[in-house]
């Protein structure tokens, strides 16, 4: 069975490697690049990506923004995914959040490329359409329709995100809620060893013993 892996926002497949490193011995691992233009929204990426993906049930996981492609994916289409991991994620944003998000995002594109960080490889079409798009994600009222084993992931010191990643746990029918040890926001890059036994753990919990 395949493990799909999807990066956030600023990252690529690359940052993966950890994972894909040690994981891929075991199983199939595909990282696909997130299509982020002018034209991006969740729901349109989702669709975009299973079509691209293997026919038989999968296993998701997504960071950030990935984690909210992953998540619309598994309820669109709820009988390809078997297990689902969500880092960072979120069922929907409060208020002050989305303001928040709706400033940074404005700051983001009048900066110049060249002093836009991770986000530089951007134009401000593109950092507008997605930081819109995470703005307005809201799939609190579907999260009953997950009858998949769920799990959030949060890094113990993304501070922004623990509130977020706790009320999304709590409100999937199946989801269970872990800290990443000394982890920030991209929890994969800055604790891969735990943010892999982590994952390995949640992925392999119903295989037999030998």
């Amino acid at each position: 069975m395949a493990l799909v892996l999807l990066h956030g926002l600023g990252t690529g497949p690359e940052a993966w490697r950890p994972q894909l490193d040690a994981l891929e011995p075991d199983r199939s691992v595909l990282a696909p690049r997130l299509r982020l233009d002018g034209g991006f929204s969740i729901e349109r990426e989702a669709r975009r990506l299973w079509g691209g993906l293997p026919a038989e049930p999968l296993d998701l996981c997504g960071l950030s923004l990935g984690a909210l492609v992953a998540l619309r994916m598994a309820l669109d289409e709820r009988g390809r995914v078997r297990r689902l991991l969500l880092c960072a994620g979120f069922a929907s944003l409060p208020l002050r959040f989305r303001l928040l998000q709706s400033a940074v995002g404005t700051v983001a594109a009048l900066v110049p490329a060249g002093e836009r960080g991770d986000l530089g490889g951007l134009d401000r079409a593109t950092i507008r359409a997605v930081f819109r798009a995470g703005r307005r994600f809201d799939v609190s009222e579907e999260l009953g329709r997950l009858a998949l084993p769920v799990l959030v992931l949060v890094g113990e010191r993304d501070r922004a995100n623990i509130g977020l990643s706790t009320a999304l746990a709590a409100a999937l029918p199946h989801g269970r809620l872990e800290t990443v040890p000394g982890a920030g926001h991209v929890a994969n890059v800055d604790a891969p060893e735990a943010f892999t036994a982590a994952l390995r753990s949640f992925l392999h919990a119903d295989d037999p013993q030998p």
